[in-house]
């Protein structure tokens, strides 16, 4: 038997929120960097008939910006590094370029590009030699030959299938060629990354004193001689926050914070006003001047955010600025957020993608100058960059032949009233780049 039941309909009344194409557009603007505003805007320009381009700041209507932005900048502040956006030459590019002088044959040029195509972003080869001349079918001998041609290239070392081949190339191109620094290279690199070098020593079966200058020549050498090449194109920050030092105290000025170049075009509103105006061209009209101020309504509240956050950023951390980041105090997103009466979701984007130029000339990211907090014995707090500074010192001061641990370094910060745990020491040495106990210890 099969029951059936009546449908019942019902209604059920929710409350859906839903960020307004206005709210949306406030909040991507306020994450953008100066140069993406400075894109923004060009693109606007291009799409808005009723924006433009205002000539001198004396000659500025009603209509325009009041504050923020500028299209071209004057102030050298700002520009100090937009001329330096360049493109950087690939390491394949490098050696292309060399190949081309280096080869007599158009087989030679062939295998040469074929092993250069084979280069990893390190130098080293990627591929064997039968691949390669299985490939091009030609003899594995004239691969090997091609190869140590291209192994004559710069960078030194460049073309090795191995980090003892690519530190013997470049001794090679330095015109080194002691037979007891050969052989440390071929046979004893593990040793010398462990600072095992008494061990090294009896192994050779020369004094101590001996080697050690030619570890020195070693450690000059560079294990991955690609690096420094990019294929990609590399562009340098202007910054949107400069801090100076008066004398006085720190100065900040926001980029294109007091000048603008941006306003409404006053004939196209002047068309607005016109009774007899056709319908559709009102409402195109109508929907590109909305969308004009709001685009400047916008930027100028990006700005006057940006001031604010960056304000209360230098109140709590002159230090940082005047001398370096391990002299930052403990900030947060949330005690930013509570002192402005905004959310902590704005200042996240107010400080996402900024760059702040700082009284000794750096250009540093403004959410570096946020850090954690460790909580010390009596109960007050220190940053986490103070932290990293304490183990950094610990260990430049060490005995090397018996370095700290991870724990004796946690054990000695909680004798400075510091709550770390060994975990914590170890997250913060590898952050550092600093070598654990095994490979810093001198043997």
């Amino acid at each position: 038997m099969v029951y059936l039941y009546p449908m019942q309909l019902k209604q059920k009344t929710e409350l859906r929120t839903g960020l307004v194409p206005q709210l949306a557009q406030s909040l991507n603007v306020l994450s953008l960097s100066s140069m993406e505003i400075q894109e923004l805007i060009e693109t606007k320009l291009e799409s808005n008939p009723l924006l433009e381009e205002v000539r001198p700041k004396s000659e500025l209507s009603g209509n325009t910006l009041p504050r923020p932005f500028r299209l071209r900048q004057n102030n050298e502040d700002f520009d100090f590094q937009e001329s330096y956006i360049t493109k950087k030459a690939s390491l394949q590019d490098v050696l292309f370029r060399q190949l081309g002088c280096s080869t007599s044959t158009d087989e030679e040029f062939k295998i040469g590009q074929e092993i250069i195509g084979n280069i990893n972003e390190h130098g080293y080869l990627a591929a064997s030699l039968p691949d390669i001349s299985k490939a091009l079918n030609v003899p594995v001998e004239n691969v090997e030959k091609v190869l140590k041609i291209v192994q004559e290239f710069e960078p030194a070392g460049v073309g090795a299938r191995s980090v003892a081949e690519c530190l013997r190339l470049q001794l090679k191109c330095a015109g080194e060629h002691d037979p007891l620094l050969i052989k440390i290279v071929e046979c004893h690199l593990e040793d010398v990354a462990k600072k095992n070098y008494t061990l090294i020593a009896k192994s050779l079966k020369v004094p101590l004193e001996t080697i050690e200058p030619l570890i020195k020549k070693i450690h000059g050498l560079d294990p991955k001689p690609g690096r420094n090449f990019c294929a990609e194109e590399t562009q340098h920050i202007t910054p949107d926050v400069i801090i100076k030092d008066n004398g006085k105290g720190l100065e900040i000025s926001i980029n294109n914070e007091d000048t603008s170049l941006l306003g409404i075009n006053k004939e196209y509103r002047e068309m607005l006003k016109n009774k007899g105006l056709d319908p559709a061209t009102k409402e195109f009209l109508s929907n590109n001047l909305q969308d004009a101020l709001e685009l400047l309504r916008t930027i100028e509240k990006r700005c006057d955010t940006l001031r604010k956050v960056a304000e209360l950023i230098v109140e709590i951390q002159p230090e940082a600025f005047l001398n370096d980041l391990s002299c930052l105090k403990p900030m947060t997103f949330r005690e930013i957020a509570d002192k402005l009466g905004i959310h902590e979701s704005t200042v996240c984007r107010t400080v996402m993608n900024k760059y702040v130029k700082t009284p000794h000339g750096g250009a540093i990211a403004l959410k570096e100058f946020f850090s954690s907090q460790i909580k010390a014995h009596n109960g007050e707090s220190v940053s986490s960059a103070f932290v990293k500074r304490t183990i950094k010192e610990l260990i430049e001061l060490e005995d090397k032949k018996h370095p700290l641990s991870d724990q004796d370094i946690a054990d000695t910060l909680n004798q400075k009233d510091l709550k770390v745990s060994r975990r914590t020491v170890a997250k913060y040495r590898e952050e550092l780049k600093l070598l654990s106990t095994t490979f810093r210890r001198e043997r």
